[in-house]
């Protein structure tokens, strides 16, 4: 004997892609916020968001130590703000050496005066032994800053031993 389907399972399917559709509506929404980064053996860069619609770019320059960065604007026509850091002195280590770098998000309380943006740069160090956290100032620019905004250490931590020069 043949079973004929039946109509409730239509009606069951569309009943839940309905309820599917309602939930996804009233859920809150939150955005896919993602950071990149590349290396190679002389540099490094990252990207990280310094509010909810502005990311910034960072350049570890592994010659020379130094971390630079900037911010476009929100009409994405020019660079509103630039920073800078010499990571080495930090470290204290020699030019030439290799760091890792990451960007996360962080709601960081503003320090004498300053306001940070929503990330902290993490860029650790092989010799040295240690992770170190970078606070970006900021806040909304309606020009261009010419003069590089100096980063901010926040705090460092051991994750092993220095290496002892021999």
């Amino acid at each position: 004997m043949e079973t004929k389907p039946s109509g409730n399972r239509n009606v069951w399917l569309v009943a839940g892609v309905l309820a599917g559709i309602c939930l996804s509506y009233i859920m809150p929404h939150e955005p896919a916020m993602a950071v990149s980064t590349d290396r190679n053996n002389k540099f490094a860069m990252t990207t990280c968001f310094v509010s909810p619609d502005l990311e910034a770019v960072f350049v570890l320059d592994f010659l020379t130590g130094r971390l630079t960065g900037a911010v476009m604007n929100r009409q994405g026509s020019q660079f509103v703000a630039a920073y800078t850091r010499n990571i080495a002195q930090d470290f204290k280590v020699e030019e030439g050496t290799e760091y890792t770098i990451s960007g996360g998000r962080a709601q960081i309380q503003g320090r004498g005066g300053n306001q940070y943006g929503d990330t902290i740069i993490y860029i650790a160090e092989l010799t040295s032994g240690k992770v170190a956290g970078y606070a970006v100032p900021y806040k909304l620019f309606n020009r261009r800053i010419t003069t590089p905004i100096p980063l901010q250490l926040i705090d460092s931590f051991p994750f092993r031993e220095a290496i002892q020069a021999q």
